[in-house]
């Protein structure tokens, strides 16, 4: 007789497109981990990092998640699981049958202008300053989930329920930080 506890093979596997602009660490640390050991604690499956789409810039678009379960009746499980992550509006799990949309938290961009600033505001301006002010001033209605540094700009990645709260409590920061002229606020979920 064996004493394996070893679970079963997965035998559903789909995957979870994610409406989220996440550097891949980012995006293991905030829903493939989390996920994965619900999945695994549950007996029903696990999940691992999948796709990054790409823009032609090399900014992320999209983070998929690879899901492998026991059965196909966990599927609805799942999408309560990723929206309690904090899955993005317009995130899509692609199922053989067909595509279901999901996903809660509206996002915002905050584009900073990385190269036609005076020489003195990068010299003199900390772009950390700008992710604690920005992160300060959205706590409790939002986080700063990953950024992305580009050619000729540096983005933020805000997410929370309500995207109009979160540039309102950025707004005057935006507008009166040396280092935050130019930038663009971008809806981005």
């Amino acid at each position: 007789m064996s004493t394996d506890t070893a679970a079963a093979p997965a035998v559903f596997t789909f995957t979870a497109r994610l409406n989220a602009r996440l550097q891949p660490e980012h995006a293991q640390e905030l829903f493939v981990e989390p996920l994965s050991a619900w999945l695994r604690d549950a007996g029903q499956g696990d999940a691992s990092l999948g796709q990054v789409g790409l823009s032609p810039e090399d900014e992320v678009l999209y983070v998929d998640l690879r899901i492998a379960l026991q059965a196909d009746s966990e599927v609805a499980a799942v999408i309560v699981a990723l929206e309690e992550l904090g899955a993005p509006l317009a995130s899509t799990l692609l199922l053989p049958e067909g595509e279901h949309d999901f996903g809660r938290m509206q996002g915002l961009g905050l584009y900073l202008d990385g190269q036609n600033l005076a020489d003195e505001v990068y010299e003199t301006c900390d772009p950390f300053e700008v992710y604690e002010q920005v992160a300060s001033r959205i706590d409790g209605i939002g986080d700063v989930c990953s950024f992305w540094q580009g050619d000729s700009e540096t983005a933020l990645y805000l997410y929370g329920r309500d995207a109009a709260a979160m540039q309102a409590a950025i707004a005057d920061f935006v507008a009166s930080y040396p280092l935050c002229q130019g930038a663009r606020v971008e809806r981005i979920a």
